[in-house]
């Protein structure tokens, strides 16, 4: 048996963070998530899988308008017309989410919940239970159905496994438990990063997000085909996501006169396109005379005739040069400064103060682990700044 297995698809997530800084490649992303996920339907459909199988988090929330809904059971009817069945469950984000509110999702569309937690396909048992509230700090394990003796079994679950950098903690479970449960394959959701974990013949996968929203899910972008067979099952990664995310390195420190700079960003930009996927692009720009909003409107300007390439972010960083000693020793005071337990117990707490105020994808953008990078931004501003001055 050969199954997609997919996750973590977000439809109707905001992409409240990018739009904030480019509104165009806010509306793009909504609707990445819809072409992704019908690039997801196309290849189940084209290598002819045997289910279709989404791990949590379908929706971005419990209440997706009306559009949404009709748009995700008009791709599985199509997925289910061309022979491919899908079992789902829901995940933390959509975990209130009644699919069956509007009526059934249609048939060979299986919903795996806490009353009917099975399903069987083909000679193969799947099993899986959806969140029922948004916030899970148990591990779901052993609420799961036994395996069927004698039968290949696959396991879908939302959860943070043993636990994994910048995730909350949802439905944790340790990985040797899971591996140990007795089933053949497990379908995994949650992790926005692809990866696999192994025991015996017992497989994991966790296939990340298929697209992602922002630049620090770059890493995802993918869903997994899957072979159950005799042995380990055999796990082949698919690129379905229809934006990547990427950060380009572009140094203007000896580029003074305007054509010079037009004629880098270009390249840049230009270097950055591909024709398979459209890219949001992060640029890393190193200048002792240009301002973030001089290089953005250039830039914009460009790509008026650059195709599928948007403009994520821009960081400007100051050459490592002494222009000016008084700047130099300034900046050396405010890393002291830094450095002070008073004063970083003070902006983590000015940055919880935003985080509560702020949309949560927006949140997540200010969160403590992120202040050393806030304040090498501040740093590299003031140092551009005075610099540039003293270069005048």
């Amino acid at each position: 048996m050969r199954l997609l297995v997919s996750a973590d698809i977000h439809l109707g997530s905001p992409i409240r963070s990018a739009a904030m800084r480019n509104p165009e490649l806010g509306e793009h992303l909504k609707q990445a998530s819809r072409d992704t996920f019908v690039r997801i339907v196309d290849l189940a459909i084209l290598e002819n899988v045997d289910a279709l199988v989404l791990a949590g988090d379908i929706f971005d929330n419990d209440q997706p308008d009306l559009k949404s809904r009709a748009f995700l059971i008009s791709q599985l009817a199509r997925a289910a017309d061309a022979g491919v069945p899908t079992v789902l469950i829901r995940g933390n984000h959509d975990a209130l989410l009644d699919h069956r509110a509007h009526g059934d999702l249609g048939p060979n569309i299986h919903l795996l919940h806490k009353e009917e937690p099975s399903v069987e396909i083909g000679g193969v048992w799947f099993h899986g239970l959806s969140f029922d509230t948004a916030h899970v700090s148990k591990s779901f394990l052993p609420d799961y159905p036994a395996p069927v003796t004698g039968r290949k079994n696959v396991g879908l679950m939302h959860t943070s496994l043993d636990g994994s950098p910048g995730h909350d903690p949802y439905a944790p479970c340790s990985e040797r438990d899971l591996l140990a449960h007795g089933y053949d394959l497990w379908c995994l959701g949650h992790i926005h990063a692809p990866f696999t974990r192994t025991s015996g013949t017992v497989l994991a996968v966790m296939p990340g997000i298929p697209q992602p929203r922002h630049f620090g899910e770059r890493t995802g972008g993918t869903v997994a085909i899957v072979e159950l067979d005799d042995g380990t099952p055999k796990i082949e990664p698919h690129h379905v996501g229809h934006l990547r995310f990427t950060e380009c390195a572009l140094d203007l420190g000896q580029s003074s006169d305007v054509q010079e700079v037009l004629s880098a960003l270009r390249s840049s930009l230009q270097g950055a396109q591909n024709p398979e996927h459209h890219t949001a692009v992060r640029l890393q720009v190193t200048t002792s005379h240009h301002t973030v909003d001089m290089l953005s409107a250039l830039a914009n300007e460009l790509l008026e005739n650059i195709e599928r390439v948007f403009i994520d972010k821009m960081k400007v960083t100051a050459p490592k040069q002494q222009v000016d000693t008084k700047a130099d020793d300034l900046v050396r005071l405010m890393r002291a400064e830094f450095t002070e337990p008073s004063f970083r117990l003070a902006t983590k707490e000015i940055l919880e103060e935003f985080r509560n105020a702020l949309p949560r994808e927006i949140a997540d953008e200010l969160a403590e682990d992120t202040l050393d990078d806030l304040l090498e931004e501040a740093i590299a501003e003031v140092t551009l700044s005075l610099h540039s001055g003293a270069a005048e």
